[in-house]
């Protein structure tokens, strides 16, 4: 069922492929599903990429696209479930400018909400200068401060960064992939999902990993190393860092390695197997370098 599938259409950016998205969204899934433990990071399943010759457009699908919609690339894949009102809500009393409280509440746009988790920035100042200023639900970036405000449990915060740092090792050594420019999102669960659920504040929910048309295939030496910390470095603040969050980098570090350790163990080659430390010996320096 259509309600049920998100649909991403190439948008001819510079750089950007639907068709390598969809080649790189199967790479990274068998990935994770490679994994030999239970990874409780969630990816939405990819079901099929679509051209616009494809005889699926003639089997009464495109009608049930908004008027005006041609024929063209896209993906279907599952849909990744908004947050919930009462989270929603929490959101906008919190953090809304105030003459915007009620048409943000009453807005349907704002019903497709995801939250990226900033583990590695906090905002400049507590609250805008202006109580005019745009704010949206979509994507909504919940940086670590915000975090702090609202009261995560310091536990669930520890949590997503060991969760971030699995997921990375998994795409880096079994994915063969930079991680360039992938999102995390905090969402509910799949319905048939029954572990990793992380209830707070924000409801009950699991961190979802999209968006890889940016992601490339690594060489597995010190020149794929320094592919990935640049890939690090420039993706959105969704990592902790060494600086703003120590507690947190420090978790995220150990089980980086960790992970990455189980999945090389099987290398005979040693120069291969500290290839992640040589990782995180980078991200560490590339940070120390920019605050400097």
């Amino acid at each position: 069922m259509l309600e049920d599938d998100a649909f991403k259409r190439e948008d001819g950016g510079p750089g950007r492929s639907l068709q390598k998205e969809f080649k790189m969204h199967g790479i990274i899934q068998n990935a994770i599903e490679q994994y030999n433990k239970a990874t409780p990071i969630s990816i939405p399943r990819c079901h099929q990429f679509i051209d616009p010759d494809d005889a699926w457009w003639g089997a009464g699908n495109l009608e049930k696209f908004p008027d005006g919609y041609s024929p063209c690339n896209i993906i279907r894949s599952d849909r990744i479930p908004p947050v919930g009102q009462p989270t929603r809500e929490l959101l906008i009393e919190k953090f809304c400018p105030p003459p915007l409280i009620s048409e943000l509440k009453a807005s349907e746009v704002n019903k497709d909400c995801l939250i990226r988790p900033y583990l590695g920035r906090c905002r400049f100042s507590s609250r805008p200068k202006s109580n005019f200023v745009a704010f949206s639900l979509r994507n909504f970036p919940l940086h670590l401060d915000q975090m702090y405000e609202l009261e995560v449990p310091p536990t669930d915060l520890l949590n997503y960064a060991v969760l971030m740092a699995e997921t990375l090792a998994i795409l880096h050594w079994l994915g063969k992939t930079d991680a360039n420019d992938i999102e995390f999102v905090l969402a509910p669960p799949r319905n048939d999902q029954k572990s990793a659920i992380i209830s707070n504040c924000l409801g009950e929910h699991t961190i979802w990993i999209l968006d890889f048309d940016c992601c490339n295939f690594i060489s597995l030496d010190m020149e794929g190393v320094d592919q990935a910390v640049r890939a690090f470095i420039k993706n959105d603040p969704f990592y902790p860092r060494p600086t703003s969050s120590p507690d947190l980098w420090v978790a995220f570090r150990r089980k980086y390695i960790e992970t990455s350790n189980e999945v090389l163990k099987g290398a005979g080659d040693m120069a291969l197997r500290q290839l992640p430390i040589h990782f995180i010996n980078g991200v560490e320096a590339a940070l120390q370098v920019s605050s400097a």
